[in-house]
């Protein structure tokens, strides 16, 4: 009984962690003061980042992780810097709004509503 203890104590620390910056793959970054946004992959692959979606627009910065069933991320490298995501908001107010990243080679796209953000794509960390 006292090792399924330990293991479950161990489990729960090690998922109860917020993500750090060593688990970044890669960042976008865009906008203008006041307003930016950001997009964080995190993970030690290529295969199902997490990805984590920031603005000042949208809860003054809030994060929020954005669940995998809204998303469809047609290409995504560390290694080349390259990402294509599409996000769907199923009607959440709680959510951003719809979206579209498009990046490479250190530079990206943003595409939500009416607006086009150019920033940054570093996949360095």
């Amino acid at each position: 009984m006292r090792p399924r203890i330990v293991l479950a104590t161990a489990l729960l620390a090690l998922f109860g962690q917020p993500a750090t910056a060593s688990q970044t793959a890669c960042r976008f970054t865009g906008g203008e003061s006041p307003q930016y946004y950001e997009v964080e992959f995190i993970g030690y692959t290529d295969i199902d980042p997490m990805v984590v979606f920031s603005s000042t627009t949208l809860g003054s910065g809030d994060l929020i992780t954005l669940s995998s069933k809204q998303y469809t991320l047609k290409q995504f490298s560390q290694k080349t810097a390259t990402v294509d995501l599409t996000f769907r908001n199923p009607g959440d107010d709680s959510l951003p709004p719809s979206f579209t990243l498009i990046g490479q080679k250190g530079k990206a796209q943003l595409k939500i509503g009416t607006r086009t953000i150019d920033g940054s794509l570093r996949c360095d960390f």
